[in-house]
């Protein structure tokens, strides 16, 4: 059965999601595999961590100009788990593929598949 979203029900979609992912990792101590997807996603990050120390979030993002002729330079941004939530609500991004994306996510963690999650405008 396919589930149908426009954009703004994503979006409140996306920020429950957010939560559940959230609460797992202080759970579990770490992020799923999904919560790792969207923020690398939406912060175009080489990588996010959970940081068991600091409870927070980690994302390494490559600062480098030219990917091909030098060694990356990863910045490392942290944020508070509590504060993540609100992050990747601001970096929500709103066209087509992305908007795929956060369906995929959606079907995924509600059982519905990963393409079963229909976009309407």
């Amino acid at each position: 059965m396919a589930a149908y979203f426009n954009t703004n029900q994503l979006r409140l979609t996306m920020k429950e999601l957010v939560k559940i992912y959230m609460s797992d990792c202080e759970e579990c101590n770490e992020l799923s595999q999904d919560c790792m997807d969207l923020l690398r996603h939406n912060f175009q990050a080489e990588y996010a961590v959970y940081n068991k120390q600091t409870k927070a979030v980690e994302i390494g993002i490559n600062k480098t100009e030219d990917d091909f002729n030098s060694y990356p330079q990863i910045e490392v941004y942290s944020f508070p788990i509590k504060e993540i939530g609100k992050k990747i609500d601001h970096s929500f991004k709103h066209n087509q593929e992305d908007l795929e994306f956060y369906g995929k996510l959606i079907g995924r963690k509600k059982g519905l598949g990963s393409n079963s999650v229909v976009l309407m405008d």
